[in-house]
């Protein structure tokens, strides 16, 4: 090997921070997950404890308990003002279990289910192309059979879909619209956030049968059973109830190009002219798939879960084409969630 100078020609010129964030997101993320199941935003919500008061409630060494919260401050879920933790607008938002936003059932599934996000689960469906959620290559199969993972996955669903409804909303003028059906709805969050905008709309979520009970849990918590009802079918083979608004959420990413190309000419054939098609992912910037980075690690959860990955703007847009749709548009909506939205002529 030949001996290298150190010298001003070896200068990399390129600041080396992305290599080290990489590195630092992988501790980033066990720490708050730890932080959620040990307890830590209650606690800190109850007590707004000093560190000491901290160390005690939670049972922890001080070394391990100044770089758990030292994490949490840092990414900005706590925040050490007077000598005391407190939580931030954030945490308080989507941390604690009584808020309507609350996300943690989310990182519970997630928790739950770490086997699937190591190093080893990763690669492997990267050489085989095959997904090991649950131990099995069809999730959904298991979603069928097992109404106690059905229900934990559809709560889950809901921790991220309660915010993201509620900004999708107010980005569309739904009022031409009578009946949405909001399909693989899961707990109805959407469909629950548009009827709740929309004051003539009506809902219904149209899920596999283990999921409906749960989805009638969330309608009667929101208190709009006379508005939203919940239908058991399989959007593969039954036919779709009637409606004028077909919405898609987290769907089409789950799913190969052929499968999304399906539920376009479906949704297409059930509609009436005039009837509209929502798809709410995070999207990919372009067809080339550059970016954004949340889209690419989106992808990668899609790995080990189910044998799509995200899209971008133009290939949904291309697949509601070439089914009938026209008057395409992409709209940012909430967070890092777009809608890409289309209308039967």
């Amino acid at each position: 090997m030949p001996i290298q100078q150190l010298t001003d020609a070896g200068d990399p010129g390129v600041d080396d921070r992305p290599l080290w964030d990489v590195i630092f997101g992988i501790f980033g993320l066990p720490a708050l997950f730890i932080s959620h199941r040990l307890g830590l935003f209650r606690f800190v919500a109850d007590r707004n404890p000093t560190f000491e008061q901290l160390c005690d409630g939670l049972k922890l060494q001080r070394r391990s308990a100044q770089i758990l919260v030292s994490a949490a401050t840092s990414l900005n879920f706590l925040e050490f003002v007077d000598d005391r933790y407190r939580l931030t607008p954030l945490s308080k938002s989507y941390l604690l279990e009584n808020s309507p936003n609350y996300f943690g059932h989310y990182w519970d599934l997630l928790i739950d289910n770490r086997e699937v996000f190591s190093f080893d689960a990763l690669k492997a469906a990267i050489v085989s192309g095959a997904p090991r959620a649950y131990g099995v290559e069809d999730i959904y199969a298991t979603h069928r059979e097992d109404a106690e993972r059905t229900r934990t996955f559809t709560r889950a669903m809901h921790s991220v879909s309660v915010s993201a409804a509620h900004g999708w909303v107010h980005k569309l003028d739904l009022t031409a619209h009578r009946r949405m059906l909001d399909i693989g709805g899961g707990s109805g969050a959407h469909a629950l956030a548009a009827v709740s905008t929309a004051p003539q709309l009506l809902a219904t979520v149209f899920d596999l049968a283990t999921v409906c009970p749960v989805t009638e849990e969330f309608i009667a918590r929101y208190g709009l059973a006379d508005r939203v009802d919940a239908r058991a079918g399989d959007m593969w083979t039954d036919p779709f109830p009637r409606a004028d608004l077909h919405f898609y959420s987290h769907v089409y990413h789950g799913w190969a190009p052929e499968k999304c190309r399906f539920l376009s000419h479906k949704s297409f054939g059930a509609l009436e002219p005039g009837g509209r098609i929502v798809v709410h992912e995070i999207l990919y910037d372009d067809a080339g798939k550059t970016g954004p980075f949340p889209a690419a690690a989106t992808s990668m959860i899609m790995l080990g879960w189910g044998e799509g990955a995200q899209y971008s703007g133009p290939e949904i847009c291309g697949f509601l084409e070439e089914a009938g749709f026209r008057d395409l548009q992409v709209i940012p909506a909430f967070g890092y969630h777009s809608i890409v939205t289309a209308l039967k002529p």
